[in-house]
């Protein structure tokens, strides 16, 4: 458990870093390509292990079932904005689809700060930065 708290902690790391790095330095579609491919690898592998994990530790509590959402549409949205702003920056029909996980990632980070997580906030913060930088990028 502690393992993929880690993991997914590194993963939103990474994601912020190559955001940023992306919008200093001239994007080069190659390295993108590349970085992108390299990203949803580790996503995918964190993906399963989650799930994996929910499977074996089957839990009614509902602080523990949105903290796997929340964790599980956070990556998703990494994802999502990753391609967009990466691989397809003028796909229309992408960036209605990242709005859209955008918009689930807010409301399960409000239930998240509804059940007193702090981690919540992040959520809450980061999904309106992805938000403006998808709008204004």
């Amino acid at each position: 458990m502690i393992i993929l708290e880690f993991y997914f902690r590194t993963l939103t790391v990474l994601f912020w870093i190559t955001l940023l790095f992306n919008w200093i330095f001239i994007p080069n579609p190659d390295i993108n390509y590349y970085i992108f491919n390299t990203y949803l690898i580790l996503s995918l592998i964190y993906i399963i292990l989650a799930i994996i994990n929910k499977i074996k530790h089957r839990c009614i509590d509902i602080k523990t079932k949105v903290d796997f959402f929340y964790k599980s549409i956070s990556i998703i949205t990494f994802v999502v904005s990753m391609m967009y702003f990466l691989l397809y920056s003028n796909s229309i029909k992408l960036l209605l689809i990242k709005t859209f996980i955008i918009f689930i990632y807010f409301y399960i980070s409000c239930k998240k700060v509804n059940l007193k997580d702090e981690e919540g906030v992040v959520g809450i913060i980061g999904s309106i930065l992805i938000f403006v930088f998808a709008t204004y990028y």
